[in-house]
């Protein structure tokens, strides 16, 4: 598990072959960003092949699991997916 990327949103802490992902937004009750979902799928695409992992624990931090969706976050890139590109 010494592969495993450096992440901003999600705390990771292995134990004896278990990978524990902590969802770690607890302002927004740990609603998924589109930097948490990204860093959530490198994360699993680092493990996906070792096979000192044995299993994965996926909490969230400050008493709350997941929220859902970012809303704010996803029409903050929408809008920015829309906006005209300087030539």
């Amino acid at each position: 598990m010494n592969n495993l990327p450096v992440c901003q949103t999600l705390l990771l802490e292995s134990h004896n072959g278990v990978l524990h992902i902590t969802l770690n937004r607890p302002e927004s009750r740990n609603a998924m960003s589109l930097q948490m979902v990204a860093e959530l799928r490198a994360v699993l695409a680092a493990v996906s092949d070792d096979r000192t992992v044995r299993a994965l624990v996926i909490g969230g931090a400050g008493g709350h699991f997941c929220a859902g969706g970012d809303i704010k976050d996803m029409a903050s890139a929408g809008l920015k997916a829309l906006r005209p590109i300087a030539i």
